[in-house]
């Protein structure tokens, strides 16, 4: 009962820093929700390149533009993800170093707290649970922004993924790259579909999804660092104050 009260009354004591980690947990969901979007968009376009290579014989799959096509889409889905897994471990090193120095700032609070016989487990939970009362708020922010406007966030993403971060593809955007493999060949796709395939609706909802499901990542990433330098900085505060 005690934290329910005292947490949102920390908030607005502590406004002007706490709106800052709140803007911060914003931007650090933000891109890695555009990060984990780009793996997630990348990883259906393979797919539905394989699917649609399934027509086409074993001969034809050969070719040098099909072998190019499907080596560059899986170098790009590896760059998505290592950027990825980059992303992370910056946002654990910035909210590190961010948390080391509010608790150098917050000290007198924690010696209040530590002359009031708490114990250590207890303050270290208390900033914590301010931290994640600050993420969740940011969470829903960033989630229902793009709840609101998916449908553009997802066009919008894809319009990037084909025009800017596929560049090495463009040789083989022209209908001459691809026009020895559907000569003669009935389907019911283009060259062009078979590079950039189509977002449906449903489709859209199921990298969505996707997206949210992997979310655990970034949350651990930001709280995971409060919670181990909490204990580092009040450990560290009671043998200062002993000695």
């Amino acid at each position: 009962m005690f934290f329910i009260k005292s947490i949102p009354a920390n908030i607005r004591y502590y406004s002007r820093q706490s709106l800052l980690i709140y803007l911060a947990d914003c931007l650090f969901l933000g891109v890695m929700l555009i990060a984990l979007s780009l793996i997630s968009l990348e990883r259906h376009d393979l797919n539905q390149l394989k699917k649609q290579l399934a027509n086409f014989n074993t001969a034809q799959k050969g070719t040098n533009s099909l072998t190019y096509l499907v080596q560059s889409k899986q170098a790009l889905l590896g760059r998505y993800q290592l950027i990825a897994v980059v992303l992370l471990v910056i946002i654990a090193l910035v909210i590190g170093i961010v948390t080391w120095q509010a608790f150098k700032k917050m000290r007198q609070d924690v010696d209040t707290f530590t002359s009031a016989n708490w114990p250590r487990h207890k303050i270290v939970n208390y900033y914590t649970l301010t931290a994640l009362c600050l993420l969740i708020m940011a969470s829903v922010t960033i989630i229902l922004s793009w709840v609101l406007f998916n449908s553009y966030y997802w066009r919008g993403l894809e319009l990037i993924n084909q025009q800017w971060l596929q560049k090495p593809l463009r040789p083989l955007q022209g209908r001459r790259a691809f026009q020895p493999l559907f000569k003669n060949h009935l389907t019911d796709f283009s060259s062009h579909s078979l590079l950039n395939p189509v977002l449906h609706e449903r489709t859209k909802q199921n990298l969505t999804n996707q997206v949210l499901a992997q979310l655990w990542g970034p949350f651990i990433s930001l709280m995971a660092p409060v919670y181990l330098i909490g204990w580092c900085q009040v450990i560290r505060f009671r043998k200062m104050r002993k000695a």
